[in-house]
């Protein structure tokens, strides 16, 4: 196997790994996303009975019913707490997919700068072949031309 052939598929394999991080990658932002979602519409549900219950007390509201609605909000709170748990966990992961994103496309650039530069080698020493070939004719036409005036 020839040192382009394989740079060329080292270039393909690391593309399809890039490709496969930034398909993690996307994933893990859309969890992100829905976990962020999730956290912003418990708060606002938090939000909304907390003025519920100001609103009721105002009113005057029974002592059962005002536990009632302190227990509700409670339980609010503890699936905030563990929302905020969920969301810091998956933001966590898609920072880590991120950087292997990032990573695997660096690798990349990486094998394209080496096949950049063997394709550089490659013409450089075409050239230097092709100096040579045009020497030597230019040599043997010398030989020709001095050996026909000798004799």
């Amino acid at each position: 196997m020839n040192s382009s052939t394989a740079l060329e598929t080292l270039v393909r394999l690391s593309a399809d790994e890039a490709e496969a991080a930034a398909v993690v990658l996307g994933r893990a932002l859309a969890r992100r996303e829905d976990a962020q979602q999730r956290l912003q519409m418990l708060q606002q549900l938090r939000a909304d009975y907390a003025q519920r219950l100001q609103r009721r007390v105002q009113e005057g509201l029974p002592f059962a019913a005002y536990r009632n609605f302190q227990r509700f909000l409670d339980k609010i709170d503890e699936a905030i707490a563990g929302q905020t748990s969920i969301e810091a966990g998956v933001a966590a992961q898609a920072e880590q997919s991120r950087l292997h994103w990032q990573a695997k496309k660096r690798e990349g650039q990486t094998w394209d700068l080496l096949v950049s530069r063997a394709g550089l080698a490659a013409q450089a020493k075409a050239l230097r072949q092709e100096r040579k070939a045009t020497d030597e004719f230019a040599a043997r036409a010398v030989l020709r031309r001095s050996t026909a005036e000798t004799c």
